[in-house]
């Protein structure tokens, strides 16, 4: 094999497949990911796709747009037009500049589920790849009498129902609920005490949605279906808000805050199935958990950049190598056991020019730590939402990790962010 390819080992199940021309970002990808997928790096799109054919347990593929051979367009397009559907339905997330619409609206047209911005952000890229990997728990098709839900059957049924009877002055809306940080969660529960977590989250559902909900649902491990009749999608968002809201103040059995994320669709939208609403409301569910959790979300990417297009692989030519291309060259194996990248250099990250307008940059924390470096503290202060966020997300992650006991401290940073402020990546 002429490109690099090798394998990152973790502890967790889930592997990410990486596809990258520079030796840098892979590193930097394989060290962010490392404590919670096993990953995988190929250094362009062909040797990308040798891996996605020789492994068949990749679940997320994370891939850059210029590469050397096979550019991310057509690798993406090829992945779409695979005849194994292993391949063909895999989430692709994109790595692309900041604000580059253009790139994000072809790479869509082919098929990209979701990007990532450079530079890379340690949350961001944790919670949009945990987003999209499948972590699936058994559960029963009926739900015990104790729960007090529907099973899942039992959901989609009823929901056929309602789709039936739904009209423009009575539409129905659909949320779907899953519960954040599940992988962490399980690690530190187990699957008995995790039950009893997910008890408590139905039962937070069922109290608070209380007589507005049509009917609940467990529809997997830590995720929940409800349907609400009668309601369009703007009281449907704000139900959606209060639930995201209702589990900063009632806390698991062990003092732990929890958060949830949740989706949601209406029949108004134009869904021509109840089928095909219920996966709208999953795929928004999927976007809030990749924009990094503890929200309502109402859009898709679909919503903001158009249907993919129907693919078109004729006439697609790779790029001619620049003369600064790595040219990285790697071992024959697929899959080294212990591959560990090295140490990514601080310079990495720089921070942008004074004169690139603070509205538009992406501040991630190892570009604020740069900015605090550079004694450009007044400069940070547009972004402190969005850093206070971050460094949440880091401080719950640690404390979950290393046992702290700064649950009072995460819960009352929590409670400073505004939501509202918070500028997505």
């Amino acid at each position: 094999m002429s490109a690099t390819t090798a394998v990152v080992t973790a502890r967790n199940g889930g592997r990410v497949l990486v596809v990258d021309d520079s030796a840098v970002i892979r590193q930097a990808i394989s060290k962010m990911l490392k404590v919670d997928f096993d990953v995988a790096v190929a250094g362009d799109g062909e040797a990308g796709w040798e891996a996605l054919v020789q492994a068949p347990d990749i679940g997320v593929l994370i891939t850059d747009i210029e590469m050397p051979r096979l550019d991310g367009y057509a690798f993406i397009c090829r992945v779409r037009a695979s005849d194994e559907a292993r391949i063909r339905d895999l989430p692709i997330i994109v790595i692309t500049g900041a604000d580059d619409d253009e790139t994000k609206t072809r790479a869509f047209a082919c098929g990209a589920t979701d990007f990532i911005t450079k530079p890379l952000n340690l949350a961001q890229l944790q919670a949009c790849t945990q987003a999209y990997m499948r972590f699936e728990q058994p559960v029963p098709e009926e739900a015990s009498a104790y729960d007090g839900l529907l099973g899942r059957k039992a959901f989609y049924e009823r929901g056929e129902a309602l789709w039936h009877e739904a009209s423009a002055q009575r539409p129905l809306t659909v949320l779907r609920a899953g519960l954040d940080q599940v992988r962490i969660l399980y690690r530190e529960y187990g699957d008995e005490q995790m039950e009893t977590v997910v008890r408590h989250v139905a039962k937070v559902l069922r109290d608070e949605a209380g007589a507005e909900a049509t009917a609940i649902a467990r529809l997997g491990g830590a995720e929940f279906g409800i349907l609400v009749s009668g309601m369009s999608k703007a009281p449907g968002l704000a139900l959606a808000q209060r639930l995201v809201g209702a589990f900063a103040r009632r806390p698991a059995h062990d003092g732990k805050v929890l958060s949830i994320s949740v989706g949601v669709a209406s029949s108004e939208e134009g869904a021509t199935s109840c089928e095909a609403l219920r996966h709208l409301a999953e795929d928004r569910l999927k976007r809030a958990v990749a924009l990094g959790g503890n929200r309502a979300n109402g859009s898709a990417l679909s919503d903001t950049l158009g249907g993919p297009e129907e693919l078109v692989l004729d006439g697609i030519a790779p790029p001619e190598p620049s003369a600064d291309t790595e040219g990285d060259t790697g071992a024959d194996m697929l899959f080294e056991p212990e591959f560990l990248p090295e140490a990514v250099s601080a310079t990495t990250f720089a921070a942008p020019e004074p004169a690139a307008a603070p509205g538009r940059a992406l501040m991630g924390l190892d570009r604020a730590l740069c900015y605090l470096d550079n004694g450009r503290e007044a400069e940070l202060e547009p972004f402190l939402d969005l850093l206070t966020s971050d460094v949440t997300v880091l401080l719950e992650f640690l404390n979950t990790r290393r046992s702290l006991g700064l649950d009072a401290a995460v819960t009352r940073l929590r409670s400073a962010i505004n939501p509202h402020k918070r500028t997505s990546p």
